[in-house]
C-alpha cells in the first residue's frame, strides 16, 4: 500500500462523507425518489429538473481492478473544462507526493490493497473533492465498472452552528460505512476542519466548541472505543400553520378598535346652596316703603 495515498484518505475521508450525506440530504428534500442521469458530453449531473456541473475525473473498472482517469479515456467527448481537470489532478498529486496518480491509468491493489480497493471511487473521490475544493462526489455505477463525478455547487454550501452535535452524530457512521484504519488521525482532522479546539493525548483527543464538549478515546491501535460528550440537543422544527390556518389568517378581517371618548370636564363651579328650614326662619323680611301723608 502507498502510505501517503491511505494517510491522505484518512484526513479526508470524515469530512468527505459529512458532505456526502448532506448532498444525499438536499436531493431528498429537492427532488425525492429521482433517478440520476449523467450526460459527459456536457458534464452534467441530473436528478429529474435538479441539475449540477459535475465533470467526470475517472472510473474504477471491476474486472481487473484499474482506475482510468477520464481524459485518458479515448471513448469520452469531455467539455474543455472538463479536460482542463485532468491538468489539476496531475497537478496536485505531484504536490501531494502521490506520483504514482499522475499516470493515464494504474492497478489499484498495489496502492491502496485488497480491502480498500473495493472502495476505490469513495476514496479517490474523499481525495479529489476535499483537496480541489468541491462540494461532494458522486459515484455512477454501469456495468463492470462505476465512474466518478465531482459536484461544486453554492446550494450545498452550509454553515454548522453545531459542529460538536454534527461531529457526534456523523463519524460513529463513517468507520461503521467504509473501512478506516486510523480511526484517531480521521477523527482529529475531522474537528480540525471544523475549526473546534482540540487537544490530543496518547490515547484521547478532546473537542472544545462555545458550551459544548466532546471526547474520543482510542485504544492502543488508535481504534475509536468510546465518544461522549456535552452537546445542545437539537432544537424542533419550529411548526408552519397549516394552510387551512394560513388562508383564514390571511381572510380575516381586521377588528376596528372602538375609540374611546374623552372623559367629561369636572365642573370647577360649586353648586348653590339648599335653602334649609333654619336658614328660612332666620332670614330677615324685606322692610316695605311707608305712605307719604
Amino acid at each position: 500500500m502507498d502510505e501517503q495515498l491511505i494517510a491522505l484518505y484518512h484526513r479526508h475521508v470524515a469530512m468527505a462523507f459529512d458532505r456526502q450525506l448532506r448532498f444525499a440530504d438536499f436531493l431528498a428534500r429537492k427532488e425525492a425518489g429521482k433517478k440520476w442521469e449523467y450526460d459527459v458530453e456536457t458534464a452534467t449531473l441530473s436528478f429529474g429538473k435538479l441539475k449540477f456541473e459535475a465533470p467526470i475525473s475517472g472510473s474504477h473498472a471491476h474486472n481487473n481492478n484499474s482506475w482510468l482517469w477520464a481524459w485518458s479515456n479515448k471513448n469520452l467527448k469531455l467539455t474543455l473544462t472538463n479536460r482542463a481537470l485532468g491538468d489539476t489532478v496531475r497537478a496536485t498529486v505531484h504536490r501531494l507526493g502521490v506520483h504514482a496518480l499522475a499516470a493515464p491509468g494504474f492497478s489499484l491493489e498495489p496502492l491502496l490493497g485488497s480491502e480498500l480497493t473495493e472502495h476505490a471511487p469513495h476514496i479517490l473521490g474523499s481525495i479529489l473533492s476535499r483537496e480541489l475544493e468541491f462540494d461532494a462526489y458522486y459515484l455512477t455505477p454501469y456495468d463492470g465498472g462505476c465512474g466518478l463525478v465531482l459536484v461544486r455547487d453554492d446550494r450545498l454550501k452550509v454553515a454548522e452552528k453545531h459542529p460538536l452535535r454534527r461531529i457526534l452524530t456523523v463519524f460513529p457512521q463513517v468507520i461503521s460505512a467504509l473501512p478506516v484504519y486510523d480511526h484517531k488521525a480521521a477523527f482529529t482532522r475531522y474537528a480540525h476542519d471544523y475549526g473546534v479546539s482540540v487537544g490530543e493525548e496518547l490515547h484521547q483527543v478532546k473537542l472544545l466548541a462555545g458550551k459544548d464538549s466532546l471526547t474520543a478515546t482510542f485504544d492502543e491501535r488508535d481504534r475509536l472505543t468510546k465518544l461522549e460528550g456535552t452537546v445542545q440537543p437539537e432544537e424542533p422544527p419550529a411548526k408552519k400553520p397549516s394552510k387551512k390556518a394560513a388562508k383564514g389568517q390571511a381572510n380575516k378581517k381586521p377588528t376596528r378598535k372602538a375609540t374611546p371618548k374623552p372623559a367629561a370636564k369636572k365642573s370647577t363651579k360649586k353648586p348653590a346652596g339648599k335653602l334649609t328650614k333654619k336658614s328660612a326662619l332666620t332670614k330677615k323680611p324685606t322692610k316695605k316703603p311707608g305712605k307719604k301723608r
